[in-house]
């Protein structure tokens, strides 16, 4: 499933504290999802930078009450300062009182503001130790109250952003409901901007799906994909295209649909990416391998993609597909293929490659799983087990052994080590075996 990068950047449209006005002149702090890629839901959840508001804000408050301008402005450096020191607490009074100068206030660019200040405060109480979801969901409730009946573009867009930030810390169900909600509310805006925000939209409620409805999953990427099918401008797709594609073709083998028709969008749309040949080759090797061996496909294709390591690119869910197959033969075989290409991309040697025991359900002690180690690219990857704990029945690639030597007296060994003949004189006559460091 081609998710990482893609999402991220998806789900960044609705996380970026800069929204649509707010640039950051004194810091590069951005907030971001955490890039596991074999993690699907929990990581957008977990907020790892705190943001940082900086003078650049001011610039767009109203010049006409300068008092105001520059008590904020005095405001937003103080909060900026406490959170560069992880005084958390201070920042949020600071921005409490931000708010509460500005929080009766219609003129669009202080609700622009207001939105920015309630999206740090909401941020804040995300991140450890100040994990408080009441107050973060007060925080992004206030930007919804305020925005809820605005027509105005760019608070349209602050107001979908609060709704999403909100709907992290709802349970699934809650989710897709949020996401049904604002995809009914804005269908009939006409605005590019907000189009390309539901657009987007759509792909988050589809990966949410996923492993719970493919089925439907399916059928919203496809809502993606009919706005672009028939363009002849095949240079300049956004990438929301070519994930819809690339994930639509692996849901179509899941939920056992015809997936031709993708393969040839695929070949359209994206036949000058680095992705799409090893991609497509390797879900065709296996699709085909449900029935038949592939071991042949398998070489040709490690040959002609002996570099490529499936960037972005997650196996979470064909392999919990692969798990539910139920013919044992059927299993085995497409689990091979699955954990071969797992352990290519990880760089594993072929004499690991049936770690993953499919027999048993993924959350069992017998089933492994390969994590990446990006900082020690000069050595393999690791091999866990479902506690996330080395798996000793595994030869563990990193560990240096201590080097042995036979025992030159066992004679279960005297193929290799002929005993000397003056030991054996000694043994007959004293019943013992001389000290062999004895000068």
């Amino acid at each position: 499933m081609k998710k990482l990068l893609i999402f991220i950047l998806t789900i960044g449209i609705f996380m970026s504290i800069g929204f649509i006005f707010f640039k950051t002149s004194t810091t590069e702090n951005k907030i971001s999802t955490n890039k596991n890629p074999i993690e699907k839901k929990e990581n957008t959840e977990i907020i790892n930078n705190k943001p940082i508001q900086t003078q650049e804000t001011i610039k767009e408050i109203p010049s006409t009450d300068n008092k105001l301008n520059n008590e904020i402005k005095v405001l937003l450096k103080k909060a900026e300062n406490f959170l560069q020191k992880s005084k958390d607490d201070e920042a949020i009074k600071i921005y409490n009182l931000i708010i509460e100068k500005i929080a009766d206030s219609n003129d669009p660019e202080l609700l622009k503001l207001l939105a920015s200040v309630c999206m740090s405060k909401g941020y804040i109480y995300q991140i450890y130790p100040n994990r408080d979801n009441d107050a973060a969901i007060e925080a992004y409730n206030m930007i919804i109250n305020k925005l809820d009946k605005s027509d105005d573009t760019e608070l349209i867009q602050l107001y979908i952003d609060a709704k999403i930030q909100l709907s992290y810390l709802l349970p699934n169900d809650e989710k897709i409901e949020t996401y049904n909600e604002l995809l009914s509310k804005f269908e009939n805006n006409t605005d590019i901007s907000i189009q390309k925000k539901l657009e987007s939209l759509l792909i988050t409620k589809s990966f949410q799906l996923m492993g719970e409805n493919d089925e439907e999953a399916m059928r919203i990427l496809d809502k993606v994909i009919e706005k672009y099918q028939d363009k002849d401008d095949t240079a300049n797709l956004p990438e929301n295209i070519k994930f819809s594609i690339l994930n639509n073709i692996e849901l179509a083998l899941i939920t056992n649909n015809e997936s031709d028709d993708y393969v040839e969008l695929a070949k359209k749309f994206m036949s000058n990416s680095p992705d799409t040949k090893p991609l497509l080759d390797m879900l065709k090797i296996i699709k085909n391998s449900q029935d038949i061996n592939q071991d042949e496909a398998l070489e040709i294709w490690k040959e002609e993609h002996s570099d490529y390591r499936f960037p972005d690119w997650s196996f979470q869910e064909i392999e919990r597909w692969a798990y539910q197959i139920e013919d044992k033969e059927t299993k085995d075989r497409v689990s091979k293929y699955i954990n071969a290409f797992v352990n290519h991309k990880y760089n594993i040697p072929d004499k690991y490659s049936d770690t993953v025991n499919y027999d048993n359900s993924p959350k069992s002690s017998n089933h492994t799983q390969i994590y990446d180690t990006p900082y020690r690219e000069d050595t393999p990857a690791e091999i866990y087990n479902s506690n996330n704990e080395v798996d000793f029945q595994i030869e563990d690639l990193n560990e240096t052994k201590e080097e042995t030597y036979p025992n030159p007296y066992d004679s279960s060994e005297s193929d290799i080590y002929e005993p000397d003949p003056y030991v054996q004189e000694i043994y007959e006559a004293t019943g013992e075996y001389p000290d062999p460091y004895e000068q």
